[in-house]
């Protein structure tokens, strides 16, 4: 269950890899922990549109447990920010992600049946990889708050997990 919560973060945190990140080691804890609610909530979006749109099975399911993780990783984090008293601030970057979201969900809505299942899961292992990366890299180092660092270390490892399932998936899609 607690993979499941953690889920979501992927995309969440795969915000990180737009718009301006370079400067990821400057980035405040609670800009980091606004970037993260906007990853989850995108995460989120993503997730309702391919339960509905997937003609797949476990894209389906896949992306049930997506939008699961990313609303209980929501949930998680803001117990994290009260506990060390980090009040998320929005940024260009938060709003740059809020944007190529709204962007990406569009184009993805416009694909039906196989190619939208393709493509969501493609989405879904280029932005898991990104993350991976990102987390490792830059967010884990930049972050100050130990709790909030612990957190993006645990997050780490559920990003592993869910690329992983994810590129299961993808090796059964024609």
């Amino acid at each position: 269950m607690k993979s499941l919560k953690l889920a979501a973060l992927p995309l969440v945190l795969s915000a990180f890899m737009f718009g301006g990140f370079a400067h990821a080691a400057n980035l405040s804890d609670q800009e980091v922990g606004e970037i993260l609610k906007t990853v989850n909530d995108a995460e989120i979006d993503a997730a309702k549109a391919a339960k509905s749109r997937a003609s797949n099975s476990e894209v389906k399911t896949f992306a049930k447990d997506m939008e699961n993780a990313h609303e209980n990783n929501n949930k998680e984090a803001k117990k994290v920010f009260k506990k060390a008293d980090i009040d998320p601030k929005n940024n260009d970057i938060a709003k740059n992600l809020k944007k190529d979201a709204k962007d990406k969900l569009a184009e993805l809505k416009k694909k039906k049946g196989s190619d939208f299942d393709k493509a969501y899961i493609e989405n879904q292992i280029m932005m898991h990889q990104q993350v991976l990366n990102d987390l490792e890299q830059k967010y884990i180092p930049a972050t100050q708050n130990s709790d909030f660092r612990a957190f993006l270390e645990t997050t780490k490892t559920h990003v592993q997990e869910h690329l992983s399932k994810a590129q299961q998936i993808q090796s059964t899609l024609k």
